[in-house]
């Protein structure tokens, strides 16, 4: 067999050397998305977060569990495992490190277990929009952080479209005061809650916009609210779910508020589901819902 010569040898020897170079620096250049890619096994706590990740074709191994039912669910999320939330931690940590997780999408709403899940080695990523444009942003993100950037812009701009359809054709912009009910404390929705611009979206004025607060919500007295003479109330309960029937039936009745023209008219409305606390992907069917159900501006 004849050998090869030396100068041969060395050209073979500079080419098998660039080539590991130059596949070096693709790796590196490649490196947050493959890390991100490999990142397969992901809890995600709030129903946004767990939705968009189905919708682009990755499947949480648990996501959180939601007041209001799990109606806004992905049908492909329906086997995937439930995991209890406790104020103001967030899931069992013995439950949550049995499931191996590479990522938490987390919201604000349990930041003060986000230590004790870092300290398991678990990498925790807020991921909480309150707002439309936070859907539509928080969207890209999510994407990127799963490897997946191309399949977060296509949500983003999908969600962009929906979202501007169902705001065409607004015929009339009633005043609005949204209550949250915590006991028979009433809290008022500001324009910075989701609620409040799922509402402004869907044509209503909130009668709170001089009011700031920056958690999205301001106490409001029985007085402000017969001064205020809303056209529109829309009363959300919240509270632990056996104590939501008891909430809706003060918010429906309270003798406080029957002066108002939104009383007097029969536009004093309940929502019982989470639909106006927690985001979602379902966005656009939410905005078509407060249209039809609450301002009557179709």
């Amino acid at each position: 067999m004849e050998l090869a010569r030396p100068t041969t040898v060395m050209r073979l020897a500079a080419a098998a050397l660039a080539a590991l170079a130059l596949a070096l620096c693709a790796q590196a250049a490649l490196a947050p998305g493959a890390e991100a890619a490999r990142s397969k096994r992901i809890v995600a706590l709030s129903p946004f977060a767990a939705n968009a990740l189905v919708e682009m074709g990755v499947k949480p191994v648990a996501i959180g569990q939601t007041l209001g039912g799990r109606d806004r669910f992905s049908r492909k999320l329906r086997r995937v495992r439930v995991l209890p939330l406790s104020h103001p931690y967030g899931p069992n940590l013995e439950q949550l490190a049995k499931l191996r997780p590479d990522l938490v999408l987390s919201t604000p709403q349990w930041r003060k277990g986000h230590a004790a899940m870092r300290r398991l080695k678990i990498r925790v990523v807020t991921t909480d929009p309150r707002s439309v444009a936070g859907v539509i942003g928080q969207s890209r993100l999510i994407g990127k952080l799963i490897g997946k950037p191309k399949a977060g812009e296509r949500l983003a701009r999908r969600l962009y479209r929906e979202v501007d359809r169902e705001r065409r054709n607004i015929t009339h912009r009633p005043r609005v005061l949204m209550i949250l009910g915590v006991g028979r404390t009433p809290f008022a929705f500001l324009r910075n809650s989701w609620g409040g611009d799922l509402v402004t979206r869907a044509g209503g004025r909130l009668i709170t916009d001089g009011l700031k607060a920056s958690g999205g919500f301001a106490r409001i007295s029985n007085e402000y609210v017969v001064a205020a003479d809303p056209d529109v109330i829309i009363a959300v309960p919240h509270g632990n779910t056996k104590d939501i029937p008891a909430a809706r039936e003060w918010l429906l009745t309270n003798p406080a508020w029957q002066d108002t023209r939104a009383v007097k008219e029969g536009r004093l409305y309940v929502s019982t589901d989470n639909s106006l606390l927690q985001p979602g992907t379902d966005v656009a069917k939410i905005i078509r819902r407060v249209r039809a159900w609450y301002l009557h501006n179709r």
